[in-house]
């Protein structure tokens, strides 16, 4: 395929990694239309300054970091959706018409306009989500099975991309394995949903808030798995439970 011969002499030529990822959006925008766009890890922990940003006010971006981890629990459909499926995953996909997750997702980019279709595009080495692609449009207007189709067949070799100039310019990193699941028959199977969620880094309150919940019920049930599992901290849940 053209676009991935093509990335992959980005890959071998750009001169820093915020270089390939806004090279990689300017080849993108030639196959799949939209308003805005980010390349970066999404994670709070990794700074802003290495992503490639457009159509967003980075400044306002910024400012939201610090809801990132709570909005991903509901933001994490998109990538359970994704690995499963080529680490692609639209908006219609991976949440619902209306409600909590579908609001978070349409005021997440933090733009006057509300986001109404999105894909995120996961970059996934050795099992492992190095970084993600967002492209966001305002209009009413779903990517297309043939968009999702075109930025299938060249995720991966953003991804090799990514994870090497990631590498070369020894940036900070936030991966998370892309899939984490709890099996351990002596948890309920709720408990097992949130063994599973604690292991990607959510918070009580942000799996509480996934669930319906109060932070205060995400901890009973976090400490009555303790209890079966003979674990000492959160760390030890996903040891046990989880890593084992």
């Amino acid at each position: 395929m053209q676009l991935a011969s093509e990335i992959a002499q980005l890959a071998a030529s750009a001169e820093s990694c915020k270089l390939f990822r806004e090279a990689v959006l300017d080849q993108l925008a030639h196959v799949v239309a939209f308003d805005a766009a980010i390349f970066h890890a999404l994670s709070p922990r990794v700074p802003l300054q290495t992503a490639a940003v457009r159509g967003l006010d980075a400044a306002v971006i910024g400012a939201s970091m610090k809801h990132w981890d709570q909005w991903a629990v509901e933001l994490g459909r998109f990538r359970d959706f994704g690995v499963k499926n080529g680490g692609v995953a639209t908006d219609r996909d991976a949440l619902p018409a209306h409600g909590r997750a579908r609001s978070i997702f349409e005021r997440a980019f933090g733009s006057q306009q509300r986001a109404r279709a999105a894909t995120f595009v996961h970059l996934i080495v050795r099992g492992r989500i190095v970084s993600a692609v967002i492209l966001v449009r305002w209009q009413s207007l779903p990517f297309s099975e043939a968009d999702v189709r075109r930025l299938r067949a060249v995720a991966p070799t953003i991804a090799i991309g990514d994870a090497l100039h990631q590498s070369l310019d020894r940036a900070e990193r936030a991966t998370v394995p892309s899939v984490l699941r709890c099996h351990d028959q002596r948890l309920t199977p709720r408990q097992r949903e949130i063994v599973e969620l604690i292991a990607l880094g959510h918070t009580n309150a942000a799996i509480g808030s996934s669930f319906g919940r109060s932070a205060n019920t995400v901890r009973n049930q976090l400490a009555d798995a303790m209890r079966r599992l003979g674990a000492a901290n959160r760390a030890d849940v996903v040891r046990l439970a989880v890593l084992r």
